[in-house]
């Protein structure tokens, strides 16, 4: 059998197990991993479950600075681009994106405490590895396990006198420095600290005057922890991390004529004009855990942590600098989690038992801030009067004015044609000469009364939420492990999980109402069932409760390798949406999924072959997820949550192979069919999608190539890594605007990246050279169409090729 593991709480040892990575040869073998996806440690191919690991080694290599940087070499995982808005998907599963009132479908762990969906990009310092674990695992970690978890392992203080120092530098000005050091205070108190500094230039050219170029970043993370051996049978673990943010927003690459390049998103200019645009994140985190070894057979921990942090996320939603399209939205949010967690563990020659429960508290507020011009909202003004009177005669505007276009009522051409329409005949020049009491005159007659004159332009116009909510999350969960024989053994868990929302929305009249007492709102349209949340506060509360389980049955095909079958379920608590306030009386329904799967995996061909092989069925009801919306009556589109029921079925797989003790080969594959049927809801065009029913089908892969020549002084080692994302932007049936006239949209994605590393013969000294997106092919994101109306959809664009050399110095 597969030789097991003690079954002590983790970190309870002396010393951290130090685990290399996969790919790494030691005499033609695969050297073993080891995990704690079933909260305890165990070698990675003894777990009955798809868990995929990027180890330490891997952070090194790829140069990984967070989870956004990894996705590559994770079949099945992926993340949004900003850093403070990101949302992990896995298997195809991801959340809203704004929404402080609903969840994430996977979970994230740091250091064993849950952490919130703004807090997942925490800088990669000095970690031992990274665990993702595919499908529901509702029954372990609770909370928001839907569709997987994400467990962040740092490495614990050891005993040993240990550090190093290592920089990065390249192309756009790339600086990055990481040190650590591990020293021991005395033979039973241990103490390990370092800190990352990373900042790097923009790679987009921003023609707006003052405006940030995107791609800017500049991050400074640091952690210090403490490992005090009690006795033998007890230690004590105390953390401390800080995490600074501040990037620049991500771009805005317009399409639209007035944007940089209209015919070409590709040619690394845009215009920008976003007012203090900036994407950033203050965060610390304390933790406590407390390990006991109550005899041979039973263990107990117990863990305490906190974390906090406040984001801004301030963006052009534009792409141009056109002073009367101008939109940029924010979203600020400041987040206060405590987790504990009370675990208790027994192991015997038959059974493997864990057993406990949790609790938690998160209190969130959330600004999320419109911001225009009364330049921009005389716009969108004069676009709804053209459609009423293209409505009322049947042709277009033109037609109807002798050949005016009229798209800006501020111009005195426009004006004019306008008040003929009305039976008034004025001249451009009386409507110069005439000024705002012109359209003083005027304002009576358009509904709401929303129209001024050009003497507002430049005003600021701003429309906001303002929402805040108490959460409570608690559960008490069993998992056994039962050996049936040296070959047989199943496998059965529950968790109870329980969570209460308390939730409130206030949405104030908007800035220029204090030029303009009671001059309607244009973007946050207030809702007339609910007037509390413009008068005061808007409060809801409610609470949700769930049994999750998993079964497994797995057979030992030899000493390394198993088959396994198994069935999970997860859950997700209902919630609110931040911009709806109807969820304050029909809250978001719960999401809950089940999954189906067979995996293979294990080691063969003398140890020098490692495959992992998972086929996997998965249905979800009351999946959540994001669309531009627009309601009859409202002038624009805002981001709100959609529900529905999806299905998925795929295909992983993950394998390494060493054909010599010097060449090492991998290769990671997804292939996922998606179907999904949505409830209806209005585009961005304000027209009601009711056939939402969708199919995908992704095939991605990661070709990995690793060469360690022999050499007379120290040792070499060379990285390629090939990646390949199959592009289905063009199945978004969420899109209202047709992207391919675009270069660029509709292209799969391919990335080359190289690698080759010097090391002294005592280890010491490194030195390499590296490149990534080699291939140079700056591939187009989604369709912005939150300023539609405007006439300016956007996109964003992948990072450029980059490359540089790293230095590092360890003892």
């Amino acid at each position: 059998m597969i030789r097991r593991l003690p079954i002590r709480a983790v970190g309870a040892g002396l010393v951290a197990v130090a685990v290399p990575a996969a790919s790494l040869a030691q005499e033609g073998s695969l050297e073993e991993i080891v995990v704690t996806a079933q909260k305890r440690e165990q070698s990675a191919l003894e777990v009955p479950m798809t868990v995929d690991v990027f180890t330490d080694k891997d952070i090194e290599e790829t140069g990984a600075l967070n989870l956004i940087e990894m996705q590559d070499f994770i079949p099945g995982f992926e993340m949004g681009d900003n850093p403070t808005q990101s949302t992990i998907s896995v298997r195809g599963v991801s959340s809203v994106n704004i929404s402080t009132g609903g969840d994430p479908s996977v979970a994230t762990f740091y250091d064993e405490v849950y952490v919130p969906r703004a807090a997942t990009t925490a800088s990669f310092t000095d970690l031992q590895r990274v665990e993702v674990l595919k499908g529901p695992q509702g029954t372990l970690y609770g909370r928001n396990a839907a569709a997987g978890v994400v467990s962040i392992v740092p490495n614990l203080p050891g005993a040993q006198t240990e550090g190093f120092i290592r920089q990065r530098i390249g192309n756009y000005n790339l600086f990055r420095v990481e040190l650590m050091g591990n020293v021991a205070l005395s033979d039973d108190f241990f103490v390990r600290a370092n800190v990352l500094k990373n900042r790097r230039d923009g790679y987009l050219e921003n023609l707006a005057p003052g405006g940030p170029d995107p791609g800017k970043q500049d991050n400074l993370a640091a952690r210090i922890s403490a490992l005090w051996q009690v006795s033998d049978r007890t230690s004590l673990q105390f953390a401390y991390d800080f995490d600074r943010v501040d990037n620049a927003p991500r771009p805005a690459v317009g399409l639209s004529p007035w944007a940089a390049c209209p015919n070409d998103p590709r040619c690394d200019e845009i215009l920008n004009d976003v007012i203090d645009g900036e994407e950033s994140r203050d965060m610390w985190a304390a933790n406590v855990k407390l390990n006991h070894e109550i005899n041979d057979d039973w263990a107990v921990k117990f863990i305490l942590g906190q974390r906090a942090f406040e984001t801004i996320n301030r963006q052009d939603e534009d792409g141009t600098a056109e002073i009367d399209r101008y939109l940029d939205t924010d979203n600020i949010e400041d987040s206060d989690i405590t987790y504990s967690e009370l675990q208790f563990s027994f192991s015997n020659e038959r059974v493997d038992l864990v057993f406990g429960g949790n609790y938690s508290t998160e209190n969130v507020r959330q600004e999320i801030p419109v911001n225009t011009n009364a330049d921009s909202v005389m716009r969108l003004v004069t676009s709804q009067i053209v459609a009423d009177i293209e409505n009322t005669f049947g042709v277009p505007i033109e037609f109807v004015t002798g050949g005016i276009l009229i798209d800006h009522l501020w111009d005195p051409v426009q004006m004019s044609a306008f008040m003929a329409l009305q039976g008034t005949a004025v001249t451009p020049q009386q409507v110069v000469l005439l000024g705002d009491q012109l359209y003083d005159q005027v304002a009576p007659l358009i509904p709401g009364g929303l129209f001024f004159g050009p003497g507002f332009s430049g005003t600021p116009w701003s429309e906001i939420y303002f929402t805040e909510g108490d959460f409570t999350n608690w559960g008490i969960y069993g998992d056994a492990d039962f050996r049936i024989n040296e070959r047989w053994s199943v496998i059965a868990g529950l968790r109870y999980s329980n969570d209460e929302k308390t939730f409130s929305w206030r949405n104030p009249a908007n800035t220029f109402t204090s030029f303009r007492p009671g001059i309607p709102d244009i973007i946050f349209v207030p809702n007339p069932l609910y007037p509390e949340a413009r008068s005061g506060t808007l409060r809801a509360m409610h609470d949700w409760n769930k049994v999750s389980g998993r079964g497994v049955v797995r057979y030992q095909l030899t000493d390394s390798a198993q088959v396994f079958a198994s069935y999970s379920t997860g859950y997700i608590s209902g919630g609110y949406d931040s911009l709806d306030l109807a969820t304050s009386d029909n809250p978001l329904r719960p999401q809950e999924s089940e999954n189906l799967e067979l995996g293979l995996k294990g080691n063969f061909a003398d140890d020098s072959l490692r495959l992992q092989l998972a086929l996997f069925s998965m249905d979800i009801e009351g999946r959540q997820r994001t669309v531009d919306s627009r309601q009859p009556g409202e002038p624009n589109p805002i981001p709100r949550v959609n529900t529905g029921d999806q299905s998925f079925d795929g295909v992983e797989l993950v394998l390494n192979w060493l054909p010599t003790d010097k060449l090492r080969i991998g290769i990671m594959t997804t292939w996922r069919d998606a179907e999904a049927t949505w409830e209806s809801y209005f585009d961005a065009n304000a027209e009601l999608v009711v056939d939402t029913s969708a199919s995908t089908t992704d095939t991605d892969y990661t070709l990995t190539v690793g060469w360690a020549p022999e050499m007379e002084r120290g040792s070499l080692d060379l990285r390629i890594d090939y990646i390949f994302n199959e592009n289905t932007s063009e199945l978004d049936e969420t899109s209202v605007v047709d992207a391919s006239q675009y270069p660029g949209f509709y292209e799969d994605r391919e990335d080359l990246n190289v690698r080759i590393a010097w090391q002294s013969e005592d280890e010491q000294w490194t030195a390499a050279l590296w490149g990534k997106n080699l291939l140079d092919q700056k591939l187009l994101g989604g369709i912005g169409d939150i300023s539609i109306l405007f006439g300016t959809p956007f996109t964003s664009v992948d990072a450029p090729r980059t490359f540089g050399i790293e230095l590092g110095y360890g003892f």
